[in-house]
């Protein structure tokens, strides 16, 4: 049978609403239109051929999308931060819509994250995805085949306003948020929204991650396996609260810290019946260590002047006028210059103070980064002659074509990776994994950050910081990567010595890099020192707001060391936070070895009776889809859906027409 000449294509059939739907359902499973999901190995996946070009995943990775399968149709992935969690869940994704199960999925997850989710569904599994936000996600929907991404803070209080058959997975990044459903007072209400969602069986596949299934307290992992036992649609097998206290609590119902030493594998047994769980150190893969150094070079005259000129003027811009031109003057003379030159003529800031700018810039023979960056070239020729690769990114393409002409003065071949370079990207990057490289150094933007896989590189230079940190960790995710040959990835600041640029920008963002590095989750770490920004109200105080507070005020006049400090401070009691959690979250749930669920093995059956015949059933299934359905010559069906015909051969020996 063929549509159109081409062999035909399944579409998913909604839940059965009525008899009607019920028995064409029932007939599409038994002409094996539905296939059962049953997975031993990677042989019987389905959607390989959706993503094998562009990814190769991770034994573990492949893994969650077996355990998942084998555990219909609810699973939470707990694996270590670092392990790849947005592909395990792409993979899952990608086998679900493959084999016609699932076409719209809606992804929740914290503000900073949306971006990467959306980068990593489009061009890692080619699922178109949208990242929405507000009330704009009560009307948000995929065309076809897609995915929704949204925040917590907006599916708090737009998902019950949503079709409850809209989508047909549901995944939920970073699920710890929802794990103080019990044990507090008041709970959530994001918790109690999807609580409610998953009772009311809004999703036909559910698919939780987070990386720290309990924090501090064993009602976290309480309140997460009662919402996997709700969309599971039975009881939660820890029985109720009273029952959870007297069975698995050793301290306070309150505190609930302490779980009883003799109830441990059972409280195991328990959780990993709905969790799966991968540790790095089980994992056994490569992962290069960073080193970060803050590479300070002395700023000209001229520089000094260029801070000094926009110093008092820029206190009474807007914040957005402020960052565009704080993170120009620390780019690059050259780009402080054109953004103040769009500035003025757009009438954002005075003529006068662009033209002052002009004066100072215009006669400027060099600048002190591209005099450092000289500095760090010698010293990778000196001490790695044959095998360097560096990546020098920057946020301004006014500063990248400058490091281009520089570094090629300097004798070296350069190439360039940014937002309208489209193939020349790719062909820029085989010549920088080629043996022996053809090019040894990438000036690149914010673009190569994106999806873009550099870890063949072993140097990578931030010749100016964003002061996102989420843009920061996704340009060194590009050269610090799982499956790395390299030790080390070492990671070059460069900074105005002497300057807030050294004191509030550089300090705090290296202290950031490292702690991240420690913990692996920048996220969490930015939540835990009090600057996650896009947390319950998605306004609260976010790191890059906080830096350009601290380099404001000490524009001003102001002495700023020690508010920097502060931050400093709090950076370091997030990781030892974090650090403690993590040991918690070991001491609790131990290794999954032993409580790997496997599954029932394959049956062999007998081929099933068909309750409806061929040619009745391709009739019920394309009228239970709406579209209307006519034969204008034998054994050829026409059918018409909101206007555009489609024509089905129930036959081959049916000449086309």
């Amino acid at each position: 049978m063929g549509v159109g000449g081409q062999p035909f294509q399944t579409k998913i059939l909604r839940r059965a609403k009525s008899e009607e739907d019920f028995a064409v359902y029932r007939a599409a499973l038994e002409w094996g239109l539905l296939d059962p999901i049953v997975i031993e190995s990677r042989d019987d996946f389905k959607s390989e051929v959706r993503w094998k070009d562009k990814l190769e995943p991770f034994h573990h990775q492949v893994q969650n999308l077996i355990t998942f399968c084998r555990r219909l149709p609810v699973t939470l992935l707990a694996d270590d931060v670092g392990l790849g969690k947005t592909i395990s869940a792409g993979l899952v994704a990608s086998e679900l819509i493959a084999r016609n199960r699932v076409a719209k999925i809606l992804i929740v997850a914290p503000k900073l994250l949306g971006p990467q989710w959306k980068d990593e569904l489009q061009t890692k599994f080619d699922i178109p995805a949208d990242f929405v936000t507000g009330s704009k996600l009560i009307s948000a929907e995929p065309e076809d085949t897609g995915a929704v991404i949204t925040t917590y803070h907006s599916a708090r209080a737009h998902l019950e306003k949503i079709p409850t058959d809209r989508f047909d997975m549901l995944v939920l990044d970073e699920a710890h948020k929802l794990r103080n459903l019990y044990g507090v007072d008041p709970t959530p209400q994001v918790a109690k929204v999807f609580k409610r969602a998953l009772q009311e069986r809004r999703f036909r596949y559910v698919l939780m991650l987070t990386a720290t299934p309990i924090q501090n307290r064993l009602w976290d992992l309480y309140s997460l396996v009662d919402l996997l036992t709700v969309a599971r649609g039975h009881e939660n097998p820890f029985g109720n609260e009273g029952l959870f206290v007297r069975r698995f609590i050793g301290d306070k119902r309150e505190t609930a810290r302490v779980l009883k030493p003799e109830a441990r594998e059972e409280f195991r047994k328990i959780v990993y019946g709905y969790v799966s769980r991968v540790r790095r150190g089980d994992a056994k893969l490569d992962f290069p260590e960073r080193k970060i150094q803050l590479h300070k070079v002395t700023p000209s005259t001229a520089e000094l002047q260029l801070i000094q000129v926009i110093a008092k003027p820029i206190q009474k811009l807007n914040r957005l006028a402020q960052i565009s031109i704080l993170q120009a003057l620390t780019s690059s003379p050259h780009a402080l210059m054109a953004q103040l030159n769009t500035m003025a003529q757009n009438g954002t800031v005075p003529h006068e103070l662009a033209a002052a700018v002009r004066e100072i810039v215009v006669p400027m023979k060099t600048m002190a980064k591209l005099e450092g960056l000289k500095q760090l070239v010698g010293q990778l020729k000196q001490q790695n002659p044959n095998s360097w690769r560096m990546v020098v990114f920057t946020g301004r393409r006014e500063t990248q074509a400058t490091i281009q002409v520089y570094l090629e003065e300097l004798g070296l071949k350069v190439g360039i990776i940014n937002g309208s370079s489209g193939q020349r990207n790719q062909e820029t990057i085989a010549k920088f994994r080629a043996e022996p490289p053809e090019i040894r150094a990438i000036v690149s933007t914010e673009a190569g950050s994106e999806g873009v896989n550099l870890q063949v590189a072993n140097v990578l230079i931030n010749f100016d910081l964003p002061w996102n940190p989420m843009i920061v960790e996704q340009r060194i995710g590009r050269v610090q990567r799982l499956g790395s040959t390299h030790q080390n990835v070492i990671i070059y600041n460069v900074m105005l010595a002497g300057t807030f640029e050294e004191y509030i920008v550089g300090r705090l963002m290296t202290k950031l890099q490292m702690a991240t590095d420690a913990i692996g989750d920048i996220e969490s770490l930015l939540e835990a020192s009090g600057m996650g920004g896009g947390g319950e109200g998605e306004d609260s105080s976010s790191f890059d707001d906080k830096i350009r507070e601290l380099v404001i005020a000490a524009l001003a006049g102001k002495d700023m060391k020690a508010a920097a400090e502060k931050v400093a401070q709090s950076i370091d009691a997030a990781k030892k936070t974090l650090e403690e959690e993590k040991a918690n979250i070991d001491a609790t749930l131990g290794a999954m070895d032993g409580y790997e669920y496997v599954g029932p093995q394959t049956p062999t059956l007998e081929p099933p009776h068909r309750s409806m015949e061929f040619e009745p059933f391709v009739r019920a299934a394309f009228e239970s889809l709406g579209g209307d359905v006519t034969e204008p010559v034998p054994g050829v069906l026409k059918i018409e859906t909101h206007g555009q015909p489609e024509y089905v051969r129930l036959k081959d020996n049916v000449a086309e027409h």
